[in-house]
């Protein structure tokens, strides 16, 4: 590097003989004796020095202003959000399918325990209807209208469907089920009593049995005939999960 005239200069050997080809640049002006043109050769400086400031391309130094810069990052910014956002809104929902299998299995576990009782506690256990007012069967026995548990009996010794009426369970961390069902929330249990309370934690269990004849009428293959009130009974199995969402799984038990 050398300064001529307060111009940096790059130095470049010359080659006696040698033609170089003059650059695709502008360069620097300078009245320095050393940058006269060579009388033979008549495309290159005599002395092959080339100033530095002659490296600038005629198009000039390439680059992005301040504005377009902000403008970027502006864009950037706000696809990056939404971006951010989708990855949140999938990770917070991730276990809702996991939620739902456990409500299913929960609600099926508590319908198919319940359909294995009896219509009533009269009924045979043989099987075989019971006489209601509203009803086909003419058995001699009346069955009872109030939906509730016998005395003295608790879930291992239900024996028909209306001993479930009104039964509400809760799992840890759990106060209350739906309100449909109007009895105390107590702790979640399986059927031989086991507590289960911890493995179904956030969900709670309602249990609800109503006659429900009149919603089968017009509805029995082939026949056409007409379910009386009492011949039906329609039970409702309401889980509410740790989202606080609810899921009604419902069964009808006939009178046989």
């Amino acid at each position: 590097m050398r300064i001529i005239n307060n111009t940096k200069l790059t130095v470049i050997p010359a080659q006696a003989g040698v033609q170089l080809e003059k650059p695709n640049v502008i360069p620097c002006k300078t009245t320095n004796k050393n940058y006269k043109k060579n009388s033979r050769h008549k495309n290159s400086y005599s002395n092959a020095w080339i100033p530095a400031c002659a490296r600038m391309t005629k198009r000039g130094v390439l680059g992005v202003t301040l504005i377009e810069m902000v403008i970027f990052i502006a864009i950037v910014s706000v696809a990056f959000t939404g971006i951010i956002m989708v990855f949140i809104n999938t990770g917070k929902h991730s276990a809702d399918p996991l939620v739902k299998i456990r409500t299913i299995e929960l609600g099926q576990s508590f319908l198919e325990e319940i359909l294995l009782k009896k219509y009533d506690e009269d009924s045979p256990v043989t099987g075989g209807c019971i006489d209601y007012a509203s009803s086909r069967c003419s058995s001699g026995k009346n069955g009872s209208t109030t939906f509730q548990a016998e005395a003295g009996e608790a879930r291992g010794t239900y024996d028909d469907v209306d001993d479930y009426h009104n039964l509400e369970y809760c799992g840890l961390n759990t106060t209350a089920g739906d309100p449909s069902c109007t009895g105390s929330c107590t702790t979640l249990v399986n059927e031989s009593g086991g507590d289960i309370s911890n493995e179904y934690s956030g969900y709670s269990v309602c249990v609800r049995v109503s006659f429900a004849g009149n919603e089968l009428n017009n509805v029995s293959p082939g026949t056409g005939t007409t379910v009386l009130a009492n011949d039906a009974k329609r039970i409702d199995v309401i889980i509410t999960d740790p989202l606080s969402s609810s899921m009604t799984f419902t069964t009808y038990k006939l009178n046989f």
